[in-house]
């Protein structure tokens, strides 16, 4: 490659700012489906998911096993069409309180899988 051709191309990679463009790639994210804010309204309802993490953290008998369960049912369905990406952290929070539970109360293993499967 001639000098000529290099400042050429150097000028090429120059951005309208006047910086150059690195040759690393930049890595983007993929999200299989993308919905608009306006229409997104009807898919998601909106759940307090702070609400279910206390009440799972709780170790009192006043909150049943039963009632925590019903919480988590009412989650799957609320989302069953995925999370939003606002939403991810809190979900994950509930997951593994969820995790923590089935060792000493088996019955949370359905409601964590089903978890998993609405983030796949």
């Amino acid at each position: 490659m001639s000098t000529a051709e290099a400042s050429a191309t150097t000028a090429d990679a120059a951005e309208a700012g006047g910086r150059t463009k690195t040759g690393s790639p930049r890595t983007i994210p993929v999200f299989g489906v993308a919905i608009p804010d306006g229409e997104m309204q009807g898919i998601f309802k909106p759940m307090d998911l702070n609400r279910i993490i206390k009440v799972l953290e709780e170790e009192d008998k006043d909150v049943s096993e039963e009632k925590q369960l019903n919480y988590i049912k009412k989650l799957i369905h609320c989302y069953q069409n995925g999370f939003p990406l606002r939403d991810l952290a809190q979900i994950f929070k509930i997951l593994s309180l969820c995790a923590e539970k089935i060792e000493k109360q088996p019955c949370f293993v359905e409601p964590a899988s089903d978890i998993i499967k609405l983030c796949g």
